[in-house]
């Protein structure tokens, strides 16, 4: 029986303690409870934080490939390495294939010109027209081929050169005229410019296959009184012409010039090729109120540029003071005094006289224009249609 006393007692005395976390046998002494540890601020360290360790990330599924395959390919064109002399308009054709041959889905395309294009350019086209600005350069042309939002990774390419003058497409070759027996050849050239922009072209060369021209020197403002030989360039602006006869200058030789309102005058000494405006400038009615009817009546009916004719009316040559007038305005000395710094007095064209003829009237040429560096500004085909 004591045995069993003494488990119960046992296990009773394991749960005591289970419960309260402590068992004190009678007649042991009661422990004194030690207060808490307390540390200085300054020597308590922070407390190191590990950096999380990062999950790792999803692997990637490999990029679903396409079913079919597509290849661009540029049928015509400038060639690679080509150099571009006498045009900087360029025409490419393009074309793709896509394996497998039975492929749904539109073709279509983006191009780029290097240089040029400052991105790609779609179309459905299988054609690109490009003009190029003027000028020297290094081109190259890509294109690629695009089906159901699939680019070909390997555009076709061409590079190539466009070898044109800075002035291309802003000279050009307007008409040409033949020589016959009762005139002389006539060249004429136009400019295709900008309200700002001007051109030398003292030192362009005019060339067909029987003869070639230099474009000299000119007179900007001829002036009755002196008139060397011109050593200033000749510059156009916007809106000019240039004729370039064949004949001699009825001026005399290298005296190529830039007509002006009063020049009208000198076509009653001089025979002039290319014709001059007869739009010499005349009297104001106040300004010859001082004189006679008669003097007043012949100036009314005078016509421009008209040269003085008053030998055979007695009114007007025994009027002192009407003749004093007359010859001290109507000729081109007192026009040219009177008007030169008006901002209309010259015209916007040059009359410039090569004194030689190569242009051919019985079959077909082309004609050249090259600026001082020999680089093509313009060509111009004429003669025969059938040569054309």
């Amino acid at each position: 029986m004591f045995p069993i006393i003494a488990v119960i007692i046992a296990v009773i005395i394991a749960t005591i303690i289970t419960f309260s976390g402590s068992f004190q046998l009678p007649g042991q002494e009661e422990k004194a409870v030690q207060p808490p540890v307390s540390f200085p601020v300054s020597e308590l360290k922070p407390v190191e934080e590990k950096p999380l360790e990062k999950e790792p990330l999803e692997e990637k599924l490999p990029e679903e490939k396409p079913g079919f395959a597509i290849n661009t390919y540029i049928t015509s064109g400038p060639e690679k390495g080509e150099i571009i002399n006498e045009t900087n308009r360029v025409v490419f054709e393009f074309k793709a294939k896509v394996y497998p041959e039975e492929t749904q889905g539109r073709i279509t395309y983006e191009t780029k010109m290097q240089n040029f294009d400052d991105d790609w350019k779609e179309t459905s086209s299988q054609k690109r027209i490009i003009n190029l600005p003027p000028g020297p350069k290094e081109y190259t042309f890509l294109v690629r081929a695009k089906i159901k939002d699939v680019v070909d990774k390997t555009p076709a390419k061409r590079t190539f050169q466009i070898n044109t003058s800075p002035y291309f497409d802003k000279v050009k070759i307007s008409s040409v005229r033949t020589q016959t027996s009762s005139r002389s050849s006539l060249i004429t050239l136009y400019t295709n410019l900008e309200k700002e922009q001007e051109v030398n072209i003292t030192g362009l060369r005019i060339k067909g296959r029987i003869g070639s021209f230099i474009i000299p020197t000119g007179i900007e403002k001829y002036n009755p009184y002196y008139n060397p030989v011109p050593n200033t360039d000749i510059f156009i602006k916007q809106g000019d012409k240039i004729y370039l006869s064949g004949a001699s200058n009825p001026l005399g030789r290298g005296r190529n010039f830039r007509p002006n309102k009063c020049l009208g005058y000198l076509t009653n000494y001089h025979d002039f090729p290319v014709s001059l405006s007869l739009n010499c400038p005349k009297p104001a009615d106040e300004e010859i109120s001082h004189l006679k009817p008669c003097c007043k009546v012949f100036i009314r009916n005078l016509g421009r540029c008209e040269a003085l004719e008053y030998a055979d009316n007695i009114s007007v040559s025994t009027d002192a003071e009407c003749t004093a007038y007359l010859n001290k305005t109507f000729n081109y000395a007192a026009c040219y005094r009177n008007y030169f710094r008006d901002e209309d007095f010259i015209e916007k064209n040059w009359h410039i006289y090569m004194n030689t003829n190569f242009i051919v009237s019985d079959d077909c040429d082309t004609l050249y224009l090259r600026d001082q560096n020999g680089l093509v500004i313009d060509k111009y085909d004429y003669g025969s249609p059938v040569c054309r």
